[in-house]
């Protein structure tokens, strides 16, 4: 399956401008975590620990939120068995950080839907689509959902 590419905004959201980075390479970080209720928060933790002092305060920010939702949606919407993994990735190149939320899950639909504000839910993805520069889903060996965060070079 191809990956979902984002649409370019439409000309009346004004997208936010790049994070800067801060400090220098970053090296590229896999954490693998049981697919359970404390899923989100250790991986805010981990993602949090790898690039802070490496990119901005807002990055970092939009970041932990991200890799939240991502988990979190795999962590409910995964149908995994009891002893199941996620498998979180990241890494940065040129102007990009890619954020990886991947596990064994292969059915269902991955789409934004409209936020049900009487019985929650409908949040995640549209959260994603508005920080992200793009994102998407692979579905080849599980599920895998990406998001991309645009970086700029600090001055």
């Amino acid at each position: 399956m191809r990956p979902h590419h984002r649409p370019e905004p439409s000309p009346r959201r004004e997208a936010a401008p790049p994070a800067a980075v801060v400090g220098g390479p970053v090296a590229p970080f896999e954490v693998t975590l049981a697919a359970g209720p404390c899923a989100p928060a250790a991986a805010r933790a981990a993602i949090s620990a790898w690039m802070t002092g490496h990119v901005s305060e807002t990055m970092l920010i939009d970041a932990q939120l991200l890799i939240s939702e991502l988990v979190a949606n795999s962590v409910r919407h995964a149908d995994a068995p009891a002893d199941a993994v996620i498998h979180v990735r990241a890494h940065v190149r040129a102007d990009v950080l890619r954020l990886d939320v991947g596990d064994r899950g292969s059915s269902g639909s991955i789409a934004r839907r409209a936020p049900d504000l009487q019985r929650g839910g409908g949040f995640g993805l549209n959260l994603v689509e508005t920080l992200s520069r793009r994102w998407g889903v692979n579905r080849v060996a599980g599920t895998h959902v990406w998001a991309e965060l645009a970086l700029r070079a600090s001055s």
